[in-house]
């Protein structure tokens, strides 16, 4: 492997991380200011419990692994596709505002 290649790589991975770190950074400021923190820490943990709800029902019941697999992988997917959608969203608005002008 060549050292341009690495390097190319290096600065591709950096450029990653600082978009991953802006996502973040624009995520805290649309979770602080559209629902708060209370209810983003509510709604977390009712996530997570969402996901081990089956490991919750096994010891209650006989569950087929294919189940519980489906079930998690189920929500996960819902995750996946449903948390862009409140900063699309929030985005969106931003974008109505600025293009309207004020009315007084």
């Amino acid at each position: 492997m060549s050292k341009m290649s690495l390097s190319s790589k290096l600065i591709g991975a950096k450029q990653v991380m600082h978009d991953f770190r802006e996502y973040l950074r624009a995520y805290w400021v649309y979770v602080s200011t559209s629902m708060g923190l209370g209810k983003a820490l509510a709604i977390a943990l009712m996530w997570v419990a969402g996901i081990f709800i089956p490991l919750g029902a096994k010891t209650f019941l006989q569950l087929p692994s294919w189940l519980m697999l489906g079930w998690m992988a189920g929500w996960a997917l819902l995750s996946y596709i449903c948390a862009p959608f409140g900063m699309w969203k929030h985005h969106r608005a931003q974008i109505a505002s600025l293009s309207q002008p004020d009315r007084k």
